[in-house]
């Protein structure tokens, strides 16, 4: 069984019938546009794999539903190596973003936005409706907020899957600048030419996101329950975006993580209140705390 985690070994796998019954239960049904983000190895032992999975999920649905997962690709620090040059980035080019959203693309009926970096990849009724127009010159996420407005939903699979991505919509919106290291990647563009692309968009850290969640389950905008073995979270994206934008104007620094090593928050926003000196001595801290507890370990 592909990406089996030795905790699940002897556990019974669960059928395609299960999956179908657990994601209902969920209040999942036909004609639901649904964002969908899965920890593989948090799913557990499932009779067919991520394909039942991708299945199961396709026939909850109905044709006349929609399935949505980010197939971002990879982005490079500018200027670029000849190395990093090699890659073009197109409609065929593998995503990080987990085995589920690699097989999901993969998919005969997937169709990709045509962004350079933040691409995403849709099956059904409006996939091409909000596929298409997701290119180079837009936002880039520009298709959350597309599906938020249309009611969408976002399913989380696995309990290490944080933040429910319409927090990243809500940040782009404000007037908030960052100072992130250029990046970019080539990319060929609908005449086949080969362009430059440089990365627009701020960004955010994503531990920071974890804050978002306890104000969601408080407006009622969250349903909890079980996917094959993984814990699953259901959100309501355009209540969950009216909480980002909320929270957000009312304390800038509130998608913060509380991670005093982390650079994005403590030193890159313009209204980070960290510095480069207080990182590092954190950092160095963590570091003893780990030497002090394998030396531990050793002598026992």
């Amino acid at each position: 069984m592909a990406h089996q985690h030795p905790k699940y070994v002897n556990r019974i796998p669960v059928s395609r019938a299960q999956l179908i019954e657990q994601i209902r239960a969920m209040s999942i049904g036909r004609g639901d546009l649904l964002h969908v983000k899965v920890s593989s190895r948090s799913l557990g032992p499932v009779q067919g794999g991520i394909d039942a999975l991708l299945d199961a999920l396709i026939e909850v649905v109905g044709p006349e539903g929609t399935l949505v997962v980010d197939a971002f690709t990879y982005c490079f620090k500018l200027p670029m190596t000849s190395h990093d040059k090699e890659f073009i980035s197109d409609k065929n080019s593998d995503t990080y973003t987990g085995y589920f959203n690699q097989k999901f693309i993969q998919h005969p009926l997937s169709v990709r936005s045509r962004h350079p970096v933040h691409r995403f990849a849709a099956i059904g009724a409006l996939a091409h409706l909000l596929m298409d127009g997701h290119t180079a010159q837009s936002p880039a996420y520009d298709v959350l907020e597309q599906m938020a407005i249309r009611g969408g939903k976002n399913l989380n699979i696995g309990k290490n899957i944080i933040g429910v991505a319409t927090t990243h919509v809500a940040i782009e919106e404000t007037s908030l600048v960052k100072r992130n290291p250029p990046k970019g990647v080539y990319y060929r563009d609908e005449d086949g030419a080969v362009q430059l692309f440089r990365v627009n968009w701020n960004g955010g850290c994503i531990k920071g996101a974890i804050k978002f969640v306890e104000e969601y389950e408080k407006n009622g905008f969250v349903k909890r329950g079980i996917i094959g073995h993984a814990d699953a979270m259901l959100t309501d994206m355009q209540g969950t975006l009216a909480v980002d934008r909320d929270m957000i104007a009312r304390d800038p620094s509130s998608f913060f993580c509380d991670d005093l090593t982390c650079k994005d928050c403590r030193l890159r926003w313009n209204h980070s209140q960290g510095s480069w000196v207080g990182v590092k001595w954190h950092s160095f801290l963590v570091i003893l705390k780990r030497a002090a507890k394998r030396f531990s370990l050793s002598m026992k």
